[in-house]
């Protein structure tokens, strides 16, 4: 008997529980829980209303070694790909980049530079290349991408800027790829 009564009111009990309301979260309190919110760090941070296509030559005046947060990248597109590589620098996103398989083909990479987003092509060698580090090239600068040896999905890497006039800015983070 009462095997045949708890069972019913461990039921009820649970039903109770679940029928309040769940509270509803919003972006600050999502980003502050999952650890994004609060205190910017020393990297740039984007521009929310900033455009979110790309454009094939940085602004005029632009520090083309300095990377800033990508933030939305929506309108931007990478072409066909296989899979990609993202440089995160703390919390933040500095590169992602795209490739096919096939190694004849480069791939493409976007950053953000002077408030704008630039599309810059890989090198040679298809997604093996982005995954085991390559350079992207852009009008007037290049981007090196170093990561440490192995076949993690994130590893250490360091990233080199460098422009056309021989100016260098050098970042750590990690290269995760899928």
């Amino acid at each position: 008997m009462m095997r045949r009564l708890f069972l019913p009111l461990a039921v009820l009990a649970l039903a109770a529980c679940s029928s309040e309301p769940a509270e509803q979260e919003d972006a600050d309190g999502f980003a502050d829980r999952i650890g994004q919110g609060g205190e910017t760090s020393e990297v740039a941070k984007a521009d929310p209303d900033a455009p979110n296509t790309a454009v094939p030559v940085p602004p005029a005046g632009a520090d083309l070694t300095a990377l800033q947060q990508l933030g939305d990248i929506g309108g931007v597109d990478l072409g066909p790909r296989d899979g990609g590589c993202t440089l995160m620098v703390g919390s933040e996103e500095m590169l992602i980049a795209a490739g096919m398989r096939d190694k004849a083909l480069p791939g493409k990479a976007v950053v953000r530079l002077g408030g704008s987003l630039v599309v810059v092509d890989a090198d040679m060698g298809g997604l093996d290349a982005i995954r085991t580090g390559t350079t992207f090239n852009g009008e007037g600068f290049a981007i090196t991408v170093t990561p440490a040896a192995g076949e993690q999905q994130s590893r250490p890497a360091n990233v080199t800027v460098r422009d056309a006039a021989g100016k260098t800015q050098s970042y750590s983070g990690n290269w995760i790829c899928a």
